[in-house]
């Protein structure tokens, strides 16, 4: 290992225990393996599996058999959204050029020679885990990950803490590309959530004339400050589709984003698809759920999975959005939490359907709650 600076032995983590259970420990400081990068933590990001995992879990992080890619089990540090500073090298990493420089990182892990990395699938890897998921994350003040899924953000313009935003941009970017082209074409956001608000933006940049839906009022204008061209409150009620229709108009409707995950967002996106319209299924349902499959096969419609990113051809696209707008992104993360509210300020509030943001970023190293920080 060569490190750029004196490291200490030990740092402070949030370690998950279980459901509801989180706790803080002082953990050695890892040492970063061969072709590894170890990062002095800027910012981590809460997502969504990351308050299932401490609502319901675990299902990811391996408490019962060790993970058969990375052999870990047990209590585990989350977080797989994250930026940092790199402080010590891998064997094999040119020291050179890495140490010192601040990174952004997808948290993905592929082993780059089976069949789906082969063809530039490597979200399908047969060995694929995610740091903060299968191995040790960064709601901590150091962490390891591979160097193929960080990418350097010095020369950008970005902060620490927009660099954090680059991995659930990379999620949006990967759903942009399994609906196929978007440029010109009409399409609806069903959720602007976590992953849906990072999609109006990415489809915008792609060409896109959006439409987004949501039931929380400002998370529309949130999305209309992203670019969606009209926005539609929905309620739950028969009015809906009307209203979905009329801010539509007279454009062909090609591709719905179903983000939320729910049943009647779902059922809507099938009542609104007209002949020939994909259907991404972004938001995972919770149990399954009745579709007519006859009126999608005469119809020719389609129904379109995504999952993850592909950290080679997403992942630098990416960056490249978050930086477009550097300086601007407050209006999705506002304030970075110290490590010792992740609990109460972020993955409990969020798990009860109360986000206090639509992207909540932790400082492991904060002590106070701070504004989002910019270079720009």
């Amino acid at each position: 290992m060569t490190a750029s600076t004196v490291l200490p032995d030990t740092m402070r983590a949030a370690v998950y225990h279980g459901q509801h259970d989180i706790r803080f420990e002082e953990l050695p400081v890892p040492h970063p393996a061969a072709g590894e990068l170890l990062l002095a933590v800027g910012t981590a990001g809460v997502c969504g599996s990351d308050v299932a995992e401490w609502a319901y879990g675990p299902h990811q992080h391996a408490f019962d058999a060790p993970h058969p890619a990375t052999g870990w089990i047990g209590p585990i540090t989350p977080g797989h959204e994250f930026s940092g500073t790199v402080v010590a090298v891998g064997e094999g990493v040119d020291a050179e050029t890495w140490l010192g420089t601040t990174v952004a990182s997808c948290g993905s892990v592929a082993c780059g020679a089976c069949d789906p990395c082969l063809r530039g699938q490597s979200n399908q890897c047969a060995h694929y885990n995610g740091v903060g998921l299968h191995r040790p994350g960064a709601l901590a003040e150091f962490v390891t990950t591979p160097i193929e899924n960080c990418l350097r953000v010095n020369e950008l313009g970005l902060s620490l803490d927009e660099a954090a935003l680059c991995q659930p941009m990379s999620i949006a970017v990967h759903t942009t590309s399994r609906a196929g082209g978007v440029d010109g074409q009409t399409v609806v956001v069903q959720g602007v959530g976590g992953i849906g608000a990072f999609l109006v933006y990415a489809l915008v940049e792609s060409g896109a004339d959006v439409v987004a839906t949501d039931r929380d009022a400002e998370r529309l204008q949130i999305a209309r400050e992203l670019g969606a061209r009209a926005t539609v409150h929905v309620s739950g009620s028969a009015d809906d589709l009307v209203m979905i229709r009329e801010a539509v108009g007279e454009n062909e409707l090609r591709v719905i984003f179903e983000v939320s995950g729910s049943r009647p967002g779902i059922e809507s996106a099938l009542a609104l698809a007209p002949r020939g319209c994909r259907i991404v299924l972004v938001g995972i349902q919770k149990a399954p759920v009745s579709i007519d499959l006859a009126s999608i096969t005469l119809e020719e419609r389609q129904l379109i999975g995504t999952n993850a990113l592909v950290r080679e051809i997403d992942f630098p696209r990416a960056v490249e959005l978050i930086a477009r707008r550097r300086g601007r992104w407050a209006v999705l993360a506002p304030r970075v939490l110290p490590l010792d509210q992740v609990v109460e300020g972020a993955l409990r509030p969020m798990s009860e359907g109360r986000a206090p943001a639509i992207k909540t970023l932790i400082d492991p190293r904060g002590t106070d709650v701070r504004p989002i920080a910019s270079l720009a």
